[in-house]
């Protein structure tokens, strides 16, 4: 996932890639990849790209409700048109700086896709700005992986 993650719709965030982790979806049959970033500024920044495939659809129902249920981000609503089921999360915090996070998750079958988008730095970055980019990386990454 860490070489098939297209980071180009993140350009005008300015982020510089430090390390990059394809530790795979925790239980679950699938691919992802953290990318631990750093912006202009030098402040945290986090993309995780994670695409699971359970074997039917009632799994990935079950994986895709459980996401809602563990999550300590703030609900943000439905996104409707990129899947059958999909929602996004927001969050802020201030550990020694502002930092803005986004998450959406959608499921289409049986692939779940979750795309987390975190950026800090002296002022948060607009929730919406987020919400483009990690949208842009949800739509890719659901081209990319087959659903059964």
């Amino acid at each position: 996932m860490c070489k098939r993650t297209d980071l180009r719709p993140l350009a005008e965030l300015s982020l510089t890639v430090a390390r990059t982790d394809p530790k795979p979806p925790l239980g679950q049959p699938g691919a992802a990849c953290l990318f631990e970033m750093r912006t202009k500024d030098g402040h945290q920044a986090n993309l995780r790209v994670e695409a699971s495939t359970p074997v039917s659809e009632q799994e990935a129902r079950l994986l895709y409700r459980a996401t809602a249920q563990v999550t300590v981000m703030t609900p943000a609503g439905a996104i409707t048109g990129v899947g059958d089921e999909a929602e996004a999360f927001t969050r802020r915090s201030e550990p020694g700086f502002k930092y803005a996070e986004y998450m959406v998750r959608a499921r289409t079958g049986n692939l779940v896709v979750k795309v987390w988008l975190a950026v800090g730095g002296t002022s948060y970055a607009a929730t919406e700005t987020l919400a483009s980019k990690a949208l842009t990386l949800l739509k890719a990454t659901q081209a990319a992986v087959p659903t059964v």
